[in-house]
């Protein structure tokens, strides 16, 4: 059977699987970075975005790469793997 992008992510767990709920639900971001550190290698980022719907359902927690708060996206404040500044 060729494997698609769709049935890749169809039969794709979510990268935050097995992480506790208080880290996929934290409401501070320095709480989240596990989940978010999931998120970059995550297959399903647009289903968890879709299926969570975080504006609509006034979601708090990590969902598709993102924290949010109330339903509204938070900006992050600390250096995010990859990225520029902090310490070493």
């Amino acid at each position: 059977m060729k494997q698609t992008a769709r049935t890749s992510t169809a039969t794709a767990s979510p990268a935050c699987a097995g992480l506790p709920a208080r880290t996929v639900f934290a409401e501070r971001e320095q709480d989240a970075l596990p989940a978010l550190r999931a998120c970059r290698r995550c297959l399903v980022r647009r289903w968890c975005e879709e299926t969570v719907a975080p504006a609509a359902s006034w979601f708090d927690g990590v969902s598709a790469g993102r924290l949010w708060r109330n339903g509204r996206p938070v900006t992050l404040r600390l250096p995010q793997e990859g990225q520029e500044g902090g310490e070493a």
